[in-house]
This record gives C-alpha cells, structure tokens and sequence, in this order.
C-alpha cells in the first residue's frame, strides 16, 4: 500500500484546493497503475513563513516535497520512470514547475510497517 506524504509550500493568500488530495491520489495511483483504494496520500501545507533557504535573497521557490512509503518502491529504471511520472503529476495538480517538485523514495518498507497492527511481510 504506497503512502505519499506530501507538503506544498505555499504562497502568500494561496489556497490549495480542497480536491487537492484526492486528484493526487488518482493521479498517484494511475502511475504506479494501483487499484481502488491501494494509494494514499496525506497533504499538508506550508505556511509561506514555515519553509525558507538559505541566502535565497528573499526569492522563495515555493517547492512541494513528496515522500514515497512502500512495502517494496519501485527500483532501478522503473524508479527513474515512477519518479518523472509522479514530478509531472504533482507539478501539474500544485501548480508547481517541475523543478520545484522534489521526490525522496523511502527505502523498502516490508518489515518495518504494520497496517492494523499487522506487519506487512
């Protein structure tokens, strides 16, 4: 069951939209092809006060950050494949140009994660 967690910084007035979340998750799931109900996505936004860079001169970048959770991630050239599909897909639904969507695919999560209290194995 792939989890994205996802934070958009965002802009001064901006508002995400309230179906933000589940188009991403429809989106999501389209590109790992998952069935109904197999993809979950948690979205939280960032104040523009709550995310900086350093000696950025003031120019925010308003980036959105998108952490993958899976059992068993996508590796080698599909992972190059599902990381370009999910940056365009993000992008594209936060308004966000693809350089300003960063992706981190955690490391395999079979053994470490439980659902209901079972361990997926």
């Amino acid at each position: 069951m792939p989890i994205f967690d996802i934070e958009i910084a965002t802009r001064h007035g901006e508002a995400v939209p309230p179906t933000l979340a589940a188009d991403l998750a429809d989106a999501l799931g389209a590109v790992l092809d998952a069935a109904p109900g197999k993809v979950w996505v948690r979205l939280r936004t960032l104040a523009p006060g709550a995310y900086a860079e350093n000696e950025s001169g003031g120019d925010t970048p308003f980036p959105v950050f998108v952490t993958l959770t899976a059992s068993a991630p996508p590796e080698g050239e599909h992972l190059e494949h599902v990381a370009r599909q999910v940056t365009e897909a993000v992008a594209h639904l936060a308004d966000r140009p693809p350089g300003n969507v960063h992706v981190l695919v955690q490391p395999a999560a079979r053994g470490r994660i439980a659902f209901g209290g079972k361990l997926v194995r």
